[in-house]
This record gives C-alpha cells, structure tokens and sequence, in this order.
C-alpha cells in the first residue's frame, strides 16, 4: 500500500521527501543567549497515559502541493524513559470539505530539566510527526507541531480516570472561521442529553442537544459521543482527563473542531454567583479572514453590575491596550443552570458558568466567531507575584511575516521586575508552503498592576507582551504588537 495516499503517515513521509517535493523546510537560527533557568524535570516526569488536542496550519495529508487548517487529538502512553510505548492519534483536516484519520503510533521524547523537551510520533504505515513540548507539572503539558509540516499548538492531560463520563457537564467547542458553540451536557449512564448555545454568522442559535445523544465506554481513555446541534447531528472523539473533564474532537463531516467539557458544580446559579473579580483570554476568526485575540480582567459587584473592567485586543493586527469599561451581567439560566450575559467594552459576551470560579463565554461581536474561557483571581498582585518559573503557549498568526505561528517555553520571572524567556516558535508559510522552527531567548523587565495586568519589555523582541494574573501560578496572554493575532497561557511550574 503506497502511505502517500492512502493514510495520514503520508503527510509525515514528505519530511523524507522534501528535498525532491520542493517543500522548504526552515531550521531558523533563532535569537538571543539562552536564559538561565531551573528545574528538576527528566524523562520520569512524562510517564503515564495522556489525552491531547491540537488546533494548526500545514500540509493536506498525502500531498505537498496544499495546505489547510487541521485538528488533531488522541492519547499517549509514555513509559517515564523517553519511549512513547502507543499512542492512538486523530486527525480532520480541512480540504474540499473535511477528511478524518485515526493512526496507531509509538514514539520517542527527552525532557531537560527545564520541562522543555522534544517528542516524536513514529505512524505504524511510516512516517513521523514533531512536537515541541514544556511541561508545566507531570500532569500537564502543553505542545506545538514543530516538523516543518505544520505548525499547531494544544494540551495534553495525565489520565487520572479511563471510565464513561457521568454527571452535568458545560461544553465548548470551536469550529474553525464557522461557528462557536458552548452548552451543557447531562450524562447518565452513555446517554447525553442538554442545550446549547450557538453563534454563526453574527447570529445567536439556542435549543437542545436532544435526548438522544449518546457516549460510548471508552477504550483507554477514548471513546465517541453524539448528540445534536442546531439540527446537526455531531460526531466527535472523546478523551477523558479525569472524571471532572475530557477532551472533545468533531469528526462530522464539514466540521473543523475541537473543545473540552468540565463537570458543572451542583448548584443553582444566580447573579451571586459570578462575584468578585475575573480574567479572561479569548481568540477566534474575523469576517476579514484574518484573527482576533483578547485577555483581560474584569469585577462584578454580585448583583448585575461590572463595575470595572480592564482589556486588550488585536483584532485583524488592530491593537486596543489596556481599554477600560464598565457594564452589566446577568445570570437567569434562561439557556440552562449557570447560563446568562456579561456586557462590557461595546458588546455582549454570552457565559455558561461550570462553577462561581470558571465558566465559559462566546462573544456577540458583530461576525467575529471568538469564545473563552474566564476564570477567578484570587490573591493580590504586585511585581512579587511573579517569582515561579511557568511553562506557556501562544498561537496565532503573524500579519508581519504572513507566518501561522506558535510558541512553546518558559518564563523566568525574578520576582522583582527581570524577566526572561526561552521558547521555540514553529511557523508554516500557507503562500510558499513552507514550515519551520527556530529556538529564542530574551531577556528584560515587567511590571504587575494590582489588578494582574502584567507589562513586560523584552529587549530585542516586543515591549508588548501583556499577561492577566488569575492567580499567582496562572494567567493568560497576548502580544499587543500592530499586525500580531497571538495569544495563550501560563501555568508556574512545580517540579523546581
């Protein structure tokens, strides 16, 4: 059987071919010294089964002549020795309409003692498929396609439970430059039931998930799902995290996404709920075809109002910095328990809280198809805040460069006002078709608001990396450079 075209390794054999294929594939040089960092990571911090998913740009399967957007997810077992002993992956990519894959996989990986590391899928037909990784404790990591290929970037999870997911639970899910759903599921025994909220096309879509929807058991740790959306009955792999969450990739013809869903607090939300002060994170696609990022944070008063708000965004390589709002929220469960409205900065926001610490959010902006996640800040902030070396992420596009681009590494905050970084970011060209990968470093200052926005000036880079504290461990962030839709999140690392 020829793999080229027939299967998804095909895609990952053009690495061996590229010379005679005309793919360029970029090993750039990269910037700076590297920094300075610490850890007591190894290859024994990777060691269990893990679920994953990832969103990207690169090459169609079997071809080097076009490329698209794509999904990926699946799990992995790592043996705490730098072997990947089975993975099972998933894959649909955009073409003339969708394409779905699923491959068997064993693999490789090394870890330094900084988290950062390297892992590679061998496909059972041939082929190989490369991700930069940093972990952020043994339990999660996240993860960029860095081959040349494509670029993408995502999570990965330690499974703490193989078993059929059971209880309420809120979905999100994002079907690339089409739609953005979120909505809540009720699992029993392999039935799923709910309702749901959709935004297509500047519109706003409700109803129910159906009673028919179904989950079947998983099989370590991978099962399918069905349930209804706007009259489309979905598909889609399902990979459990733990008993509380799992991940979710559609494999429905036409449908280009992935998503999560989180076990909902048992409790009957209200206003009260949604109290005190929160940041969030955001990106999705403009009408223009091109991306919109937004982080922020924001205080509710545990009544109806938002009585501050903060936020930056990029929007078509757009920047509005630090824009400050006030507004109004309401929590009616109108849609389901935990669901209502948050309106600050000219547009609403529509929410489905999973506890009065966490829900999700898709915003009504006009046709922007963008959604979130908004999560509560605890603790105070100042410069001292920032003391734990993080693992982070950051995806988007380069309007500069015209780059898909992702970034993977650390942050090395001091805990009074130095910074440094060390990251490699992967990028795929979609006009030239060509992907490649370069290792950065870079050193300079930052500054905390008490209220997480967080300032940094890394010189030789950008002086307009801007992080949201949710606590002193977590955040999320944003380049807020003209021409630069790139956006992500840290998490503190604990193995130092």
């Amino acid at each position: 059987m020829n793999p080229l075209a027939s299967s998804k390794c095909a895609g990952r054999v053009l690495m061996a071919l590229a010379a005679t294929t005309g793919i360029l594939l970029i090993a750039g040089c990269g910037s700076g010294s590297p920094v300075i960092v610490k850890g007591g990571f190894s290859n024994a911090s990777l060691k269990g089964t893990y679920s994953f998913t990832v969103k990207g740009y690169g090459l169609n399967t079997g071809t080097s002549a076009t490329a698209n957007f794509f999904v990926e997810g699946g799990v992995l077992t790592a043996d705490g020795n730098g072997n990947v002993t089975s993975a099972t992956e998933d894959r649909v990519e955009a073409t003339a309409s969708t394409q779905f894959f699923t491959d068997n996989v064993t693999g490789t990986y090394s870890i330094k003692k900084d988290g950062a590391g390297d892992l590679q899928f061998n496909f059972s037909g041939g082929g190989t498929e490369q991700f930069r990784i940093t972990l952020s404790d043994t339990g999660h990591l996240y993860m960029e396609e860095d081959d040349g290929l494509g670029t993408s970037a995502g999570s990965a999870y330690l499974q703490t439970s193989t078993t059929t997911p059971s209880g309420p639970f809120v979905f999100r899910t994002h079907d690339v430059f089409v739609s953005a759903t979120m909505g809540t599921m009720a699992i029993s025994a392999g039935a799923v039931s709910g309702s749901y909220m959709m935004v297509q096309n500047g519109a706003a879509v409700t109803g129910s998930i159906g009673a028919g929807g179904s989950m079947t058991a998983p099989t370590g740790g991978r099962g399918t799902i069905t349930y209804s959306v706007n009259g489309l009955t979905h598909q889609a792999e399902y990979y459990v995290v733990s008993s509380s969450k799992f991940l979710l990739l559609d494999t429905t013809t036409n449908i280009l996404s992935i998503g999560m869903a989180e076990q909902q607090s048992n409790v009957t939300f209200s206003a009260a709920s949604l109290s005190g002060s929160y940041a969030f994170g955001s990106s999705g696609e403009t009408p223009s075809g091109f991306f919109v990022n937004t982080v922020g944070v924001f205080t509710t008063d545990g009544t109806a109002n938002v009585t501050t708000a903060n936020y930056d965004s990029v929007q078509d390589g757009s920047v509005s910095s630090n824009q400050t709002a006030t507004g109004t929220y309401l929590i009616d469960n109108s849609l389901g328990n935990g669901s209502g409205s948050l309106t600050f900065g000219g547009f609403t926001r529509d929410i489905w809280m999973v506890s009065p610490s966490r829900a999700y959010f898709i915003a009504l902006n006009g046709a922007n198809v963008e959604d979130g996640t908004i999560d509560q800040q605890s603790g105070t902030f100042s410069n001292t805040s920032l003391a734990t070396q993080a693992a982070f992420f950051m995806d988007g596009f380069d309007g500069v460069n015209f780059l898909f681009k992702d970034r993977v590494g650390t942050l090395v905050p001091s805990g009074t006002d130095s910074l440094g970084t060390n990251y490699v970011a992967s990028f795929f060209d979609p006009n030239t078709l060509a992907g490649g990968a370069n290792s950065n470093a870079f050193s300079g200052t930052y500054s905390v608001a008490g209220n997480g926005r967080t300032t940094t000036q890394l010189n030789g880079f950008t002086n307009n990396i801007v992080l949201y504290l949710t606590t002193t461990s977590t955040g999320y962030m944003l380049q807020a450079d003209t021409g630069i839709d790139m956006s992500g999140a840290f998490t503190a690392q604990s193995s130092q």
